[in-house]
């Protein structure tokens, strides 16, 4: 079983998330915002993380190349999360991102992604 923090300010989005990691059998653990995010990784461990581009206090690509900077998290794995596809695929991978999904995220794409960084 993994722990994966989900960031996304959409709390259906969070709620199916943490449906569809349950079914898969890991714990996910829900924040809404970046500096929900920078919060819980000071005091807690997690195995991956998936990132929402558009959050209300920042944006996801510039919290994925902060993550990737400090080096307490610069190993853990990011999925990003969007409802747009290119550019900005381009500039999450480049950012450092592992991997990408589109919303709406089904349990296949994500089982997937998972799979494709070691989960």
């Amino acid at each position: 079983m993994a722990r994966i923090l989900v960031v996304d300010d959409e709390h259906l989005t969070t709620e199916m998330l943490r449906t569809f990691l349950g079914i898969m059998g890991h714990e996910a653990v829900e924040v809404h915002s970046g500096k929900q995010m920078h919060d819980r990784l000071a005091y807690d461990r997690f195995d991956a993380v998936l990132l929402d581009i558009m959050l209300p206090d920042v944006n996801g690509i510039d919290l994925c190349k902060a993550l990737r900077s400090d080096p307490t998290t610069s190993a853990l794995p990011i999925i990003m999360i969007s409802a747009y596809i290119p550019p900005l695929l381009d500039e999450a991978t480049r950012a450092g991102a592992d991997g990408y999904l589109v919303k709406p995220i089904n349990l296949g794409n994500l089982r997937d992604r998972l799979t494709a960084v070691g989960i």
